[in-house]
């Protein structure tokens, strides 16, 4: 495959000493600082791993926090920054020969850490294939998607382990976060048929009243729930620790999912494993 470095505005290609981590953290520090005159108060590399079929090119994932001067104050924003190294070659766009920017096309790596059994929610934790999914109940494709592929590692529980991650897309599907909570006590229960059913409300997706979304629940599945219930700090703690997952994986939509590590854009990669007689 031909790779192509392609140089944008200002972010050109550079020689440095040497292509470590540091190396690069440091170098990206001192760019964004010159080019937003803001300081960079930290920066972290979220994963950093070799391109396949590139020869030789490495993306690197960072996060920094910088403090912005917004009119006369300064406020902190989180940062999210792509760049390749190879050799002693470090750049801000990488191109492969159809032309897409493999910024776009590729996410970190999922962490160990991710695989933890309070996000398991169906398969074994030894099975063959991980498989991770970060999903809103309201979402139109995850409703599609997310079911059929729950059962699917139902029905192969040794071939996959399914772990699940909640990120209710509140500002556009407000009644998410609702749905979301209840998602998580049937996770803990262990209640996968009721939790599906959850994919499937016949509800407004803009509805804010807790109280109607809990009784639609109570509809489909026959459960009750308190607004008291769904709302614990274990809960709140829950949903926050999914929202910073998806900020590590630099997750922008749903349903995203990785399949063993990698992010599969195509949704439908954990497929190509199953039983010839379960692909459809």
């Amino acid at each position: 495959m031909r790779i192509k470095v392609v140089l944008m505005l200002l972010l050109l290609t550079v020689t440095v000493n040497a292509i470590s981590e540091k190396s690069v953290r440091f170098y990206v520090k001192k760019y964004i600082e010159k080019k937003t005159h803001s300081p960079v108060q930290n920066i972290e590399t979220l994963s950093s791993y070799p391109i396949a079929g590139t020869h030789g090119w490495r993306v690197h994932f960072l996060s920094m926090q910088i403090k912005m001067k917004m009119g006369k104050v300064y406020k902190k924003r989180q940062y999210n920054k792509v760049v390749f190294t190879k050799g002693k070659k470090i750049a801000f766009s990488l191109r492969n020969s159809k032309n897409q920017n493999y910024a776009q096309i590729l996410k970190p790596k999922v962490p160990f850490s991710a695989y933890d059994d309070e996000h398991l929610l169906v398969g074994n934790s030894t099975a063959k294939h991980r498989l991770l999914v970060m999903s809103d109940p309201s979402c139109p494709y995850c409703q599609e998607i997310i079911p059929p592929l729950i059962d699917a590692v139902k029905a192969n529980p040794n071939l996959f382990a399914l772990y699940n991650y909640h990120i209710p897309l509140s500002r556009i599907h407000p009644a998410s976060r609702t749905i979301a909570k209840v998602m998580y006590i049937l996770q803990k229960r262990g209640d996968i048929e009721n939790y599906k059913k959850l994919y499937h409300l016949v509800l407004n997706p803009k509805e804010t009243s807790v109280d109607r979304i809990l009784k639609v629940i109570k509809k489909s599945t026959g459960l009750s729930f308190t607004e008291q219930q769904i709302s614990t700090a274990e809960i709140i703690d829950a949903l926050e620790e999914d929202r910073q997952m998806k900020r590590h994986l630099m997750v922008t939509g749903t349903p995203t999912i990785f399949v063993d590590d990698i992010w599969d854009p195509s949704r439908f990669l954990y497929k190509r494993y199953l039983p010839r007689r379960g692909r459809r």
